[in-house]
C-alpha cells in the first residue's frame, strides 16, 4: 500500500469514504471487494482518532443489557464470532472475572450471564461459570474486596491492536483496489443540480490541493461527521453529540481481566491485562473541545484510580504509566443523559432527511460491529449506485490471517538470530505478514536493531511501515503501526532513531527531521499531562 496523491486523477471515483477510522477502512474494503471504485480520504492517519483510543476489547456489550439494546449485544456478539475468523492474529480470546459482593448482585448477574450466552448462541468461546469467593482468590491473589461474595467468569475477546486492524483493513482495501490516502485533508464540497459531486482535498505534507469527482460520498468522519456535513447542509437534521472516555496504562495489577462497578456512580470500569501492564477504564463524559488535543483530566484519573482500588487497593497514581483519552460519536438529543445513549450507530442517507444526493453519512458504531456497520452502508451504495455485488467480508480473511503457530516460530527465530519473544512478538502484531520483516531482518542485518528496552520492535518494522503501510510521520509508526509508542515510555526513547531511519527512507530534511520528533514529543506529553496538576498518589 503505497500512498500516491495523484492517483486522484484518475477520472470519476463511484465511492469517496471520508474518514480513515476502522470503519471507514471497513467499508473501502467491503466496497473495494464488491468491484466499486473506491477512494478513502483520511485527514490524519488509518486509526488516529477513536479506533486507537478505545478500550481495546471486542465484545458484546455486557452493560447494555441493563438497557435492553438487545438487538445490539446480538449485533456484536456475531460479529465477535466473525472477528475471531478473519482475524485470528488480531482477536484473541480474553476471560473476565465479575466479583460479586450481594446476593441481589449475584441474582442479577447470573440473569445477565445467561442472556448474553443465550444471545451469542453460536459461540466459540466457553460459557459462563461461578466462583466461590475461595476460588476466586485463588485465581486472583491480589484481589482485595471487602464482603466478597464470588465471581462470575465470562468470556469476551481482546483486540490488543486495533491500529493495526484499522491498517490491515486498509491494506486489504489497497490490494483490492482502492485508493487509499491518509494525510488528506477534505476542504470543502461542491453541489450542483441538488447533489454533491465534488470534494476538494489538500495533501497534508505538501499542502497541494486537488478537486475529485465521485458519485456518491459516505462521511463516515466520527466526531468530525458534523464538520463534514456542514460543508454542505446548513442544517443537518442528523449530528453527533461527543462524550469522552480515559484510560489508565498501569503497571500490571493483576492477572485476570475485571469487569468492575464504581461505587460512586455505579459506572461499569475495566481493569485488563494489556502487553506488560493493566489497561483502566474507562468514563464517559460530555466533551465539546478541540478533538485534536485530548488528555485526561485530574479529575478522570483520581475517579478510575479511587475506584480501581476499591477491588486493588495498592494501586496508586505514581503506578500510571500514562493515560489516553478519546471520544465516541453518539446519536443522541441534547437533553439526553450520555449514559442513556445507544451505542448503536445510524446510516443516514441525505437525499432523504435533507434534500441533498449523493451523501450518505454512518453516525455513531462501536469498533466490534465495525465490518457489519460497512456491510450495512456499502449494501447502501450499491442501491444507489445500481450495483449488484455481494459482501464477501465476512469470509474473506484479513492479510496477516493466519498467523503462525507457536512451533513454527520457534523454528523461525534461530534461523534469524532472534528471541523466540520478538518473533512472537512480530506474529502477534502482524500474523502471517511477519515473515515480510523478518526477511528483510535477514537481508539486512541492522533490521534487527531493538528500537528500545521497553518494547520488542525492531528496526525492520520502520521499513514495513514506510515501504508497505503508507507511514508518512513518526507518530504513523510509533503509534499506529509498531508498539513501542504504546510502551511505557511512549516511544521516547526511541523517536530519534525512528525519525532517523524514516528520514533517511523518505528525505527528510534536517529541518523536517527536528519538527517530526518535536510533534511526536508534543502528542506523547499531552498523554502524562494530567502529572502537572495531581500529586504523586491519590
Amino acid at each position: 500500500m503505497k500512498r500516491d496523491f495523484n492517483a486522484i486523477g484518475q477520472g470519476r471515483f463511484d465511492l469517496a469514504v471520508v474518514g480513515g477510522g476502522v470503519i471507514g477502512t471497513g467499508i473501502a474494503r467491503d466496497a473495494a471487494l464488491r468491484g466499486i471504485k473506491t477512494l478513502l480520504l483520511e485527514r490524519e492517519d488509518y486509526g488516529y482518532g477513536t479506533t486507537s483510543r478505545s478500550t481495546r476489547l471486542i465484545h458484546g456489550g455486557l452493560r447494555y443489557l441493563s438497557h435492553f439494546d438487545f438487538k445490539l449485544v446480538r449485533q456484536d456478539l456475531r460479529e465477535r464470532e466473525t472477528l475471531l475468523k478473519i482475524a485470528p492474529h488480531l482477536v484473541k480470546p480474553l476471560a473476565f472475572l465479575l466479583p460479586l459482593t450481594s446476593v441481589s448482585q449475584r441474582l442479577v448477574m447470573a440473569a445477565g450471564m445467561q442472556m448474553y450466552d443465550r444471545l451469542s448462541y453460536d459461540k466459540s468461546v466457553p460459557s459462563y461459570r461461578h466462583f466461590s469467593p475461595q476460588e476466586t482468590l485463588r485465581l486472583e491473589p491480589s484481589l482485595e474486596i471487602r464482603g466478597l461474595r464470588g465471581s462470575y467468569e465470562f468470556h469476551d475477546c481482546q483486540v490488543q491492536f486495533p491500529e493495526r486492524l484499522c491498517v490491515e483493513n486498509a491494506l486489504s482495501a489497497a490490494e483490492a483496489g482502492a485508493v487509499m490516502l491518509n494525510h488528506t485533508e477534505v476542504v470543502g464540497m461542491e453541489k450542483a443540480n441538488g447533489a454533491v459531486t465534488t470534494v476538494r482535498v489538500k495533501d497534508a505534507l505538501t499542502k497541494e490541493t486537488k478537486a475529485v469527482s465521485a458519485r456518491l460520498i459516505v462521511n463516515v468522519a466520527g466526531h468530525w461527521a458534523n464538520g463534514i456535513l456542514k460543508m454542505v447542509i446548513d442544517h443537518p437534521q442528523n449530528e453527533v453529540r461527543t462524550t469522552m472516555g480515559i484510560h489508565l496504562v498501569t503497571r500490571k495489577i493483576s492477572n485476570h481481566a475485571f469487569v468492575l462497578f464504581a461505587k460512586s456512580d455505579g459506572r461499569l470500569i475495566f481493569a485488563i491485562p494489556w502487553q506488560d501492564y493493566s489497561l483502566i477504564g474507562t468514563t464517559d463524559t460530555p466533551y465539546s473541545g478541540d478533538p485534536d488535543f485530548l488528555h485526561a483530566s485530574a479529575e478522570d484519573v483520581a475517579y478510575l484510580v479511587r475506584e480501581t482500588r476499591q477491588a486493588f487497593p495498592s494501586l496508586s497514581a505514581s503506578d500510571i504509566c500514562y493515560t489516553f483519552a478519546g471520544l465516541r460519536s453518539l446519536i443522541g438529543s441534547a437533553g439526553q443523559k450520555v449514559s442513556n445513549i445507544s451505542r448503536s450507530h445510524k446510516l443516514v442517507d441525505h437525499e432523504t432527511t435533507d434534500g441533498l444526493k449523493g451523501l450518505i453519512s454512518v453516525l455513531g458504531g462501536k469498533m466490534t460491529g465495525y465490518r457489519s456497520i460497512a456491510e450495512e452502508a456499502v449494501d447502501l451504495v450499491c442501491v444507489k449506485l445500481g450495483i449488484n455485488a455481494r459482501c464477501t467480508t465476512a469470509e474473506t480473511p484479513l492479510p496477516g490471517a493466519p498467523a503462525h503457530s507457536g512451533k513454527a516460530i520457534e523454528k523461525t527465530a534461530p534461523g534469524n538470530r532472534l528471541s523466540p519473544d520478538i518473533v512472537t512478538h512480530l506474529n502477534d502484531v502482524y500474523g502471517s505478514r511477519c515473515s515480510r520483516v523478518l526477511q528483510a531482518a535477514q537481508e539486512d542485518p541492522r533490521g534487527k536493531q531493538p528500537l528500545c528496552s521497553h518494547s520488542k520492535d525492531i528496526l525492520a518494522q520502520v521499513w514495513q511501515a514506510v515501504n508497505e503501510e503508507s507511514a508518512l510521520t513518526v507518530s504513523d509508526f510509533l503509534l499506529r503501526r509498531g508498539t513501542v509508542g504504546l510502551a511505557s515510555c511512549k516511544g521516547l526513547d526511541s523517536v530519534e532513531v525512528v525519525a532517523l531511519e524514516m528520514g533517511r527512507m523518505l528525505g527528510w530534511s534536517i529541518g523536517t527531521w527536528q519538527e517530526q520528533a518535536r510533534d511526536y514529543r508534543f502528542t506523547a506529553g499531552l498523554q502524562t499531562q494530567f502529572k502537572q496538576h495531581m500529586g504523586a498518589d491519590t
